[in-house]
């Protein structure tokens, strides 16, 4: 299946590809420009725009919404580490309180 494809008002994106929290703050990022609204099908999103001005593009929500998938990508697999980190920051910075005697 292709990952966008272009429907009558809206388009079509590939589920795979695209998580529902994404596309939301992408849509966010957007509303004082258009009115978009999410359909969620089988394996895809159905996403349009409504009274978009001039400034608006679809495919400046694509990017958006690539965007933020990126970014939820990254945080989940790098939260484990950064939760190591912050907890040997703590334990380091507790010195020997954190230790028993």
């Amino acid at each position: 299946m292709s990952k966008t494809a272009k429907k009558e008002g809206g388009l079509v994106l590939d589920a795979a590809v695209y998580s529902g929290e994404a596309l939301r703050l992408a849509a966010f990022v957007f509303s004082d420009k258009a009115e978009i609204t999410l359909k969620q099908g089988k394996g895809v999103f159905e996403v349009y725009f409504e009274g978009a001005g001039p400034e608006f593009s679809p495919g400046d929500y694509l990017n958006e919404a690539l965007n933020q998938q990126c970014r939820l990508d990254l945080a989940g697999k790098n939260s484990k580490a950064a939760g190591m980190i912050a907890t040997r920051a703590l334990l380091s910075a507790a010195g020997n309180a954190g230790k028993k005697a």
